[in-house]
């Protein structure tokens, strides 16, 4: 008898092997995708099964050091674009302390007068030196870095402050005052000025009411679990330990006093009174501000060392972190292969399974 015993698709046997077929057309897929995405688990994290905790704790972890090792991006930048700054204010302060060496016993006039035209540009470059940008902000601006630190750079030369310093120059000479006078005098002119710098990092109350101001103003950025690194140079920063009556305490501020007093002396010589006293002490001066600018440099690079010293800790953990991460996400990519070769295997077998039992009849039963 050759009867069929029933429709294939209404036996119990159909409904397992069916499920059977699905379950490893489903694997199929996943092991496809597994392989395409050189062995990452599954799309999502409800498919990581026990790993799926470790990718949720390890996943914010990378980002954070990611944010870390940005910060540190960004304030490199910053201090290369600060020592590049501070290279030429060194520079331009080197230049006129040669200058003054030069003009220290000369009778003409005429050539004062060249150096003092000098100083003056001079005074200028140094205050749009200060003012430099990385694009993102004012280097020498410390915290408020979207505002100038120098109000008005080409005009420092003319404004008020220089004026009235060149003015009390004269004044001072011709009354017999010392160098050392005069520039106490400028210097005090100095500390009280609030048209030259931004009142956010100079306070005109006093030399060290300012410094304490601007000293407060440098930039700090996070690097790390609760840890924070400062950098940076502000403007108008110094030691409240270098204030006296012939120093506001800021290099900076020394060095463009200097540059006002250099290009007052325009028409002067060594005939003139009290002059080489005052050359002297603007030379000694301008040489005690260099050194000071320089070690302002040496500053910028040992911020630059730290942080690069950091950002090699944060690359080394970047890399430890994305390790793990990867180990939790995902399979060996030889074994993914194996699974799909059986998984092929049993997929073949099982559908010529169901081609055979769908011709099947009562008699292949006896």
């Amino acid at each position: 008898m050759s009867t069929s015993i029933g429709q294939y698709g209404a036996s119990a046997a159909s409904l397992v092997l069916a499920a059977g077929v699905q379950e490893l057309t489903n694997a199929q897929t996943t092991l496809a995708w597994q392989t395409s995405s050189q062995g990452i688990v599954a799309q999502t994290y409800a498919g990581l099964g026990t790993s799926r905790s470790s990718v949720f704790n390890l996943t914010p972890k990378i980002t954070q050091v990611q944010a870390w090792q940005t910060n540190i991006t960004n304030a490199q930048n910053s201090l290369t674009v600060t020592a590049t700054a501070l290279k030429q204010i060194v520079s331009l302060a080197q230049t006129m302390a040669a200058n003054l060496l030069g003009i220290s016993g000369t009778s003409e006039s005429s050539t004062v007068s060249t150096v003092a035209t000098e100083a003056s540009s001079t005074l200028d470059q140094i205050a749009t030196a200060l003012n430099t940008s990385t694009g993102a902000g004012y280097v020498f601006a410390g915290q408020t870095s979207t505002e100038a630190p120098v109000q008005d750079p080409s005009s420092v030369s003319s404004g008020s402050l220089s004026t009235s310093i060149a003015s009390m120059l004269t004044t001072q000479l011709a009354a017999g005052a010392s160098g050392t006078d005069i520039l106490s005098a400028a210097t005090t002119a100095m500390n009280s000025d609030s048209t030259v710098f931004s009142s956010n990092i100079s306070d005109a109350t006093d030399a060290t009411a300012s410094l304490t101001k601007a000293n407060g103003q440098q930039t700090s950025t996070i690097t790390g679990s609760s840890t924070t690194s400062t950098y940076g140079i502000v403007a108008t920063q110094g030691s409240t330990s270098d204030v006296s009556s012939t120093s506001t305490g800021s290099p900076i501020k020394d060095l463009m006093r200097d540059m006002m007093l250099i290009s007052g002396m325009s028409g002067l010589s060594s005939s003139s009174t009290g002059y080489t006293d005052l050359v002297n002490q603007l030379h000694t001066s301008l040489v005690n501000t260099t050194n000071q600018l320089i070690n302002m440099e040496t500053t910028v690079g040992a911020q630059q060392n730290a942080l690069t010293a950091r950002a090699t800790m944060l690359t080394n953990t970047t890399t430890a972190l994305t390790t793990q991460l990867e180990n939790a996400r995902t399979t060996d990519i030889a074994q993914v292969a194996l699974q799909t070769t059986s998984v092929q295997t049993s997929l073949k077998a099982s559908f010529m399974l169901i081609a055979d039992m769908k011709d099947m009849s009562l008699a292949n039963y006896l």
